[in-house]
């Protein structure tokens, strides 16, 4: 439509247009109409076309049907990267516009902040956002540009510089939660879970291989995959005190269901990132060629499974003196990987073509991207 805010807003509720909008049988409107235009031009432009539409589009029926639609729609792939100015967003959708969107933090300030709002996780179109120096934490939506914030005294025993995090729904109970695991008194390493509609940790547990074998977790990707009813970040153990034993590459896994901690064996012994495709994990590792190779694990849980995908090249430069590759999002055709390079810079790699394609290098050495997804949801319904 090629009407303007202005003009939508003024549109008397018997106008000729207003009229022909209402013949449009309310299923069809809602569900293959307006359930496919992004939530931005939703929440800016559509709502103000008729009384009708608003209440339509801000319904929680239609805002689930909208998040279901985006959700399914591979090729609806979204990145933000948070730094100390501004929020940088890019729609990696085919046709889509490559140039980037920034948006300040918090909305509608021009503060600058001397670190990097922590990234926690996304999920429903919500980003989780942990400002450690002024102890608060928001939920931020950034298709429609809005933020609840909230003070974060329950995470003043949280050390950032070794920490593990998840934000999404808790598969059993259906409620928002948040996710937080770090090291304690140097003692062990402890995962706690906060529903953030009290803002009260439920019951927290220590990690079991942790407490049992006294070893250390050094976390490669701090913010967690979920599959399989279970959390998993990418992470290497060592015994505390022997920095000289052994180490071991593993995938910790926390299961809902169980309160459990899970320890997933890698394909091999190099410092990985992980992530999920189809239904199944893989991980990104760099080997002793400096050539990055991704495995997927075609049987959860099954060390055996691992099973090779691809090389990551990228030419003949490729990922030089890159440590580590945090996977954001596969394109629908499995094409195209994007990937956060070591905190500098973030990037699309083409296997078929072998290239590299930087769309951002970072900020600061703190900034995160994580990928998310169109969404309308509100940020104040998790603490409703």
């Amino acid at each position: 439509m090629a009407t303007t805010t202005e003009e939508n807003r003024n549109i008397p509720a018997d106008s000729p247009r207003c009229e022909i909008l209402s013949r449009i049988p309310a299923d069809l409107l809602r569900d293959e109409i307006l359930s496919r235009i992004p939530a931005t031009d939703l929440f800016r432009i559509f709502r103000l076309v008729s009384r009708q539409w608003r209440r339509l589009i801000s319904s929680p029926e239609f805002i689930q049907i909208h998040l279901k639609r985006s959700t399914a729609d591979e090729t609806q792939i979204r990145i933000i990267i948070a730094d100390p100015t501004a929020m940088t967003y890019y729609n990696y959708a085919p046709g889509a516009t490559k140039d980037p969107r920034f948006y300040p933090y918090p909305p509608s300030s021009s503060h600058r902040y001397d670190s990097c709002p922590i990234i926690l996780g996304s999920c429903d179109g919500l980003i989780c956002l942990y400002e450690g120096a002024n102890q608060r934490f928001s939920v931020f939506n950034p298709s429609m540009n809005r933020y609840e914030l909230r003070l974060a005294d329950k995470f003043r025993w949280l050390f950032l510089t070794n920490y593990a995090s998840w934000f999404g729904r808790n598969p059993c109970t259906g409620e928002y939660v948040l996710v937080i695991g770090s090291r304690l008194q140097g003692s062990h390493v402890d995962i706690r879970v906060y529903e953030l509609k009290t803002h009260a940790a439920r019951k927290s547990r220590s990690i079991i291989h942790q407490k049992k074998h006294g070893r250390d977790y050094k976390y490669f990707d701090p913010v967690g995959k979920f599959l399989h009813g279970a959390l998993h970040w990418a992470a290497c153990t060592q015994p505390m005190n022997e920095p000289h034993f052994e180490k071991k590459h593993v995938i910790v896994a926390y299961d809902f269901g169980k309160n459990e901690i899970l320890e997933i064996p890698a394909p091999r012994e190099f410092p990985f990132t992980v992530g999920v495709v189809d239904e199944c994990l893989f991980v990104i590792f760099g080997n002793a060629a400096q050539v990055f190779e991704l495995w997927t694990m075609r049987e959860y849980g099954v060390k055996e499974s691992w099973t090779k995908y691809a090389n990551i090249e990228g030419g003949t430069e490729g990922f030089k003196y890159t440590q580590l590759l945090v996977p954001l999002a596969f394109s629908s055709d499995r094409d195209e990987l994007i990937v956060d390079a070591d905190r500098k810079k973030v990037v699309k790699y083409s296997f078929k073509e072998k290239k590299i394609t930087l769309l951002k290098n970072h900020d600061s050495r703190e900034s995160i991207a994580i990928s998310y997804v169109d969404s309308l949801v509100p940020a104040k319904v998790i603490f409703e």
